[in-house]
């Protein structure tokens, strides 16, 4: 969760001017005109990464649970980034003061940065320097915000989930709010039904379910207030064929996920200049996934693994204990 305290810390102060010269003339009004568009293209991997990661793991069968019968267990989920979403065109201000001296985008500087690190991109970002024949002629004023070099995000989720009558399964996620050190506090919670469907088939061959799934989870500071949050919703129907102590599962899922960034304050470390982030979301960009899967059942213990084929693939496994 580090990750995710580093990443609000890099909108204020990679997204803001990173050279000490510029962060020294009116970082708070730089941070106003580079946050915006950039920020929600920078961290659009993180909504999307993590939101499709959420969205996982939710069922590993479409054998639904006899009244009472349950299980527990944990889920993994690696979301995979494409390289495609690791660059950004970073679009700069039309003017940058550096020094005393304010230089014009265009005729100075290239306004538009092409393949500026995305949150998943390069651990460098791209130096602006100040074109050939211009007052100030290659001299960098500005480095677009660096990234994390990472190609997948993790997300573990525990879930639980039981049978009650007419073929209908409560499923739950929940984590209480729970401190993660420097990173400040961490919560969980998630709710969802399925419904047995291939009950209302006569000798179905294989098992047939629909499934409906809404979750949050918020990230506070230290100090208890809330940094960001991602809620994540999704539906859909899976179809599992069940091979002695092998069971085959594929399934549909039709999905939504968004991250919201609460207004934030800091101090530049290397100013001491303090400056606000302004809330803002973005929308992730999975909306539909097919996947395909095989559980294992020794006994009561139950171990799972599938692939979601989508924008942000998900490779998820889990283990829990199971009791039909």
């Amino acid at each position: 969760m580090n990750i995710i305290r580093t990443t609000i810390l890099i909108i204020g102060i990679s997204l803001a001017i990173t050279s000490v010269g510029l962060a020294q003339n009116d970082l708070s009004g730089q941070l106003s005109k580079i946050i915006g568009a950039n920020a929600n293209n920078y961290l659009e991997p993180l909504a999307s990464g993590l939101g499709a990661g959420l969205n996982s793991g939710i069922y590993h069968s479409a054998d639904l649970h006899s009244v009472l019968g349950f299980d527990i267990g944990v889920k993994v989920g690696l979301a995979m980034i494409a390289s495609e979403h690791k660059t950004l065109d970073f679009v700069l201000p039309n003017q940058i003061k550096f020094g005393p001296n304010t230089f014009v985008a265009g005729t100075d500087y290239d306004q538009i940065i092409h393949n500026s690190p995305t949150f998943a991109g390069g651990t460098k970002g791209v130096d602006v320097v100040v074109k050939p024949g211009q007052f100030g002629a290659g001299t960098t004023i500005f480095t677009t915000p660096a990234g994390f070099d990472y190609s997948r995000l993790p997300l573990f989720a525990p879930q639980a989930a039981i049978g009650l009558p007419f073929g209908i399964e409560v499923i739950g996620r929940f984590l209480p709010s729970t401190n993660i050190g420097d990173a400040g506090k961490v919560s969980f919670i998630g709710f969802g039904l399925r419904y047995d469907i291939d009950q209302f088939i006569p000798f179905c061959p294989v098992d047939i379910a629909a499934h409906f799934m809404t979750q949050k989870v918020t990230i506070d500071d230290k100090g208890g207030n809330k940094i960001m949050s991602l809620s994540g919703t999704a539906f859909g129907a899976e179809v599992s064929k069940s091979l002695i102590f092998l069971t085959l599962y594929t399934g549909v899922q039709f999905e939504s996920s968004n991250l919201s960034v609460d207004p934030y304050n800091y101090k530049d470390p290397l100013t001491s200049v303090p400056a606000q982030i302004n809330g803002f979301s973005i929308t992730g960009a999975d909306k539909t996934r097919f996947l395909v899967g095989v559980r294992m059942l020794l006994a009561v213990i139950n171990i799972h693994a599938d692939y979601s084929l989508s924008k942000y693939p998900v490779l998820t496994a889990g283990v829990g204990i199971t009791f039909r």
